[in-house]
């Protein structure tokens, strides 16, 4: 083969860097090296890549300029192809899917995901919905190898999995609602007559957990935290939200937690990490963010 990998990544490390002794420091090597490789593929091809003149930058040449623009184009794939060559000889996998539930996706969760993207760059990672994935087994092409969401009553087939959370749910509303006006504390009475946006019953967010969060009998069911959260902004009622998604709401005044004259344990949910026992380096790393295993 005229045209390498090693041809490709050198010609345009020296247009990038502007010299043949920049190129070698970038790449770790010798400026011989780089002339060397350089001069072998200008032989094998018979052309010339670069005009050199004494004093001056490498000036690429129309042929090289061809070359250069196609180099940009397949050596970054070319490199991706030997980092997962070397990903696989390493053990780690190709790609992890990992479900989490709206309504309790915390900024810790988002930002150990964050840092799974920068310690494992070649991983291809899945974000998911457990409400989509909850029929599918761990070894499911489709199902999910890692899940952050309210613990189940019953043990989850085929996953490992530990608590690792509780979450601490906050009433709120805009300012403009009228339980907003209230300025004495709110007992169950006082919300029973205003609409309560309230999580819909779902394959993790069971009959049970989504009850112990009714505190009206005039709901509006949101399948997706998004549709919640959107409709709590344009006043249509009052809610409940995790402690960790309405603090920053809280803090730019956009809604007021209300004062209630009841506290019971009734609006805390446990959270749990699940994950499949066939977890590769990446995964496993992941879940050791969260639990010492």
């Amino acid at each position: 083969m005229l045209i390498t990998p090693e041809r490709l990544t050198y010609l345009v490390a020296i247009v990038e860097h502007g010299s043949f002794s920049a190129a070698a420091r970038r790449l770790n090597v010798t400026a011989s090296a780089v002339t060397q490789v350089i001069q072998n593929m200008e032989i094998d091809l018979g052309i010339s890549v670069f005009q050199r003149t004494a004093g001056k930058a490498p000036k690429l040449t129309d042929v090289g300029k061809a070359l250069y623009i196609q180099a940009l184009e397949v050596a970054p794939r070319l490199q991706a192809m030997e980092k997962r060559a070397k990903a696989y000889q390493a053990g780690i996998e190709e790609k992890l899917n990992i479900a989490t539930y709206g309504f309790t996706l915390s900024p810790n969760h988002e930002k150990a995901i964050g840092e799974l993207s920068t310690q494992y760059p070649e991983l291809k990672i899945n974000m998911m919905d457990v409400e989509d994935i909850h029929d599918l087994a761990p070894n499911d092409p489709n199902g999910a190898d890692i899940i952050i969401a309210p613990a189940k009553l019953h043990h989850r087939v085929g996953y490992e999995s530990q608590f690792i959370e509780q979450i601490n749910w906050r009433f709120v509303v805009i300012p403009s609602h009228p339980l907003a006006q209230k300025r004495a504390e709110l007992s169950r009475h006082d919300l029973l007559t205003h609409v309560q946006l309230i999580p819909q019953v779902g394959g993790f967010a069971d009959a049970d957990l989504v009850e112990s969060l009714r505190f009206s009998t005039n709901l509006i069911h949101c399948s997706r935290f998004y549709q919640l959260r959107s409709l709590l902004l344009q006043g249509a009622g009052f809610c409940l939200l995790p402690e960790q998604l309405s603090k920053p709401l809280l803090e730019s005044n956009a809604i007021v937690e209300l004062r209630m004259d009841f506290d019971d344990n009734q609006t805390r949910w446990p959270i749990e990490i699940a994950w499949s026992p066939s977890l590769g380096p990446a995964g496993s790393w992941f879940v050791e963010q969260f639990i010492e295993l």
